[in-house]
């Protein structure tokens, strides 16, 4: 069986700082089954930068790329089988914990979370970068503990990998913002990119933090 690949990041903050910190927090990953979908996939996105005009060091960015440019980017990556997982916490329900301070230990419980949805087996799993050593560290202990426990080995391969390079990290940060954007209704285009991808996300749970 090939190795599945499987790509993580998130959208919004895991802080609970009120007035300063985002309403939710989500963490998405893309599931290739097959790795030649995925180095296809790779090579869509590569290809439609270029049409753009755009250097192989431009990021595709929820945040910061045109509304019209991310769903044309959907359109493309949307013809072709990969999965999606997702984890959200809305902290509107959790109004006592404003005064929480350590994030890192919802990114902790949220990694945790969203890998146990995913039915993984010989996966190699990629995040983004911008992760400190210590939850590097954090995620690889609970992977060796609880998912490679015993001779079955769910995760045989992770790694942080560096967004400007990866385009199938760029894929992840523009499906978990999709994600994050449909929460946000006060916003137009609130369920414009989760429409695009909805038949794909095979899960979208809620985090209970109680």
């Amino acid at each position: 069986m090939s190795k599945q690949l499987v790509f993580i990041d998130d959208s919004g903050d895991p802080g609970f700082k009120k007035g300063a910190s985002s309403s939710t927090f989500v963490l998405a990953a893309a599931l290739f089954i097959d790795p030649k979908v995925a180095t296809i996939v790779n090579k869509e996105i590569s290809d439609y930068r270029k049409s753009l005009g755009w250097k192989d060091s431009h990021e595709f960015k929820f945040r910061t790329t045109a509304k019209s440019i991310k769903l044309e980017f959907l359109r493309i990556v949307n013809r072709y089988n990969f999965d999606i997982y997702a984890i959200y916490v809305d902290k509107a329900k959790y109004p006592n914990m404003f005064k929480l301070a350590d994030n890192d230990k919802l990114y902790n419980w949220s990694t945790k979370e969203l890998l146990a949805i995913i039915p993984l087996e010989d996966a190699a799993v990629r995040m983004d970068g911008k992760y400190t050593k210590q939850y590097k560290l954090r995620v690889k202990t609970y992977i060796r503990r609880e998912l490679n426990s015993g001779e079955n080995k769910k995760v045989t391969d992770f790694d942080t990998s560096d967004s400007r390079r990866d385009n199938l990290i760029q894929l992840a940060d523009i499906i978990v913002g999709s994600i994050n954007r449909s929460f946000q209704k006060d916003k137009t285009d609130s369920d414009e990119y989760i429409n695009i991808i909805r038949e794909k996300i095979v899960e979208l749970k809620s985090l209970d933090l109680m």
